[in-house]
């Protein structure tokens, strides 16, 4: 028997563009993580950035200037990256091949804006930071719907392949495991759109 581990990492910007990458099948261990056998492990993560200022515009430009770069190197308002590592032992059996130890493993990272308020700021900007913030995250909680159903995925389309040889059932797992992938990628470019990247859920800062 023999171990295969894939990883898929997909990128999702706020207000921004979505991408991914796919990396090719190489023999290694297991994640670390340990997982449920019928669902994945999720391991996440939130990160700030702090700003400074005492007017919206103040705060928009420091945004603007200090906010996590996607991967066109384009500073955005807050940043959710998120990456799918699948892994299993092909298993040879009389009747063909099984995949044992099915293991999907989801990783997010969020990076958010941070402000603490001046003591002399107006109430007025203190509200519009509020109301802006909840709307970064309600935003960002979306990209981070869409990756956890899509580790879902990758999970429940493993665990019952089958295949005449492990060759043929592993080239199956990668590419099975590589369309959901894909699926997932195409769902976040069309919340962004439908969203307008948070704009209709209030991701703008205003007076």
């Amino acid at each position: 028997m023999r171990t295969a581990t894939v990883a898929a990492l997909v990128l999702v910007s706020a207000c921004g563009s979505s991408s991914s990458e796919v990396a090719p099948p190489a023999p290694a261990a297991a994640p670390a993580v340990a997982v449920d056998a019928a669902r994945p492990s999720l391991v996440a993560t939130e990160q700030d950035y702090d700003i400074d200022g005492s007017s919206v515009g103040a705060l928009r430009d420091q945004i603007s200037r200090l906010g996590p770069k996607d991967e066109s190197g384009k500073s955005r308002d807050a940043l959710t990256v998120w990456s799918i590592e699948w892994a299993y032992t092909p298993a040879s059996r009389p009747d063909g091949c099984v995949l044992r130890d099915v293991k999907v493993t989801l990783n997010v990272a969020v990076t958010l804006p941070r402000w603490k308020p001046p003591a002399t700021v107006s109430p007025a900007v203190v509200r519009s930071w509020q109301t802006y913030l909840k709307a970064v995250r309600l935003h960002e909680a979306g990209h981070r719907a869409i990756a956890e159903r899509n580790a879902r995925d990758v999970m429940a389309a493993l665990l019952p392949l089958r295949g005449a040889n492990c060759d043929q059932l592993s080239d199956q797992a990668t590419r099975t495991a590589e369309q959901i992938v894909a699926d997932g990628r195409a769902r976040n470019r069309a919340y962004d759109v439908d969203t307008k990247h948070g704009q209709t859920q209030g991701v703008v800062l205003q007076p």
